[in-house]
């Protein structure tokens, strides 16, 4: 009797362990299941909905200057901006010379996206200078190449732009500390209509 008493108990405890074994494996399962199901289904809600640039407003170049202040810039009577190519409102030109010629002192004033604003602020470049400059947008630098006038890159919000002085044959070329603090001064009057 003590023999088949201890044969049921044996197979009553394998019987148990069994079951407590597969609750586990159970346990187990549905908690690696739970992770995999997590972990997989994070990048299904990311992609669902993706987190979005923000917009960034169609500004039209030639509304950030005006007469008065290319005029002043240039230190000759400029005419209205004009788009460098009509259909596109992202590059503005003044003068005072209604053909845009060589001769004679130009502003353009282009605008882009942040991004493009980020990659000419991390050239790398020994014929390229880059120089942070403060006080204008949330944030500036101009970028000089050898001699020729400085680029001022400016971002405000989610809008870049670029302003430049480019110096006419007929007149006495400005320096570049003139260039520079004229190109300061159109960025905060454009800055200002962002």
């Amino acid at each position: 009797m003590v023999v088949g008493h201890n044969h049921i108990l044996a197979t009553t405890l394998a019987s148990d362990t069994r079951l407590i074994m597969s609750a586990q494996r159970r346990i187990i399962s549905i908690t690696i299941s739970g992770l995999l199901l997590s972990w997989t289904s994070v990048p299904r809600l990311t992609a669902a909905s993706p987190v979005r640039p923000p917009v960034v407003r169609d500004v039209d170049a030639c509304s950030l200057l005006t007469v008065a202040d290319a005029s002043k810039a240039l230190e000759v009577t400029s005419l209205p901006g004009k788009r460098l190519v009509a259909s596109s409102p992202k590059v503005c030109v003044w003068s005072d010379d209604s053909t845009g010629e060589i001769t004679h002192r130009r502003i353009t004033l282009s605008i882009m996206s942040v991004a493009g604003f980020q990659v000419g602020k991390s050239t790398r470049s020994p014929k390229i200078t880059i120089e942070p400059i403060t006080g204008i947008g949330d944030e500036a630098y101009y970028e000089m190449v050898k001699s020729d006038s400085p680029f001022l890159f400016v971002r405000k919000g989610n809008t870049g732009f670029s302003v430049r002085i480019l110096n006419g044959l007929k007149l006495k070329a400005f320096t570049r500390e003139q260039e520079k603090a004229k190109e300061a001064d159109l960025a905060k009057a454009a800055v200002a209509k962002l």
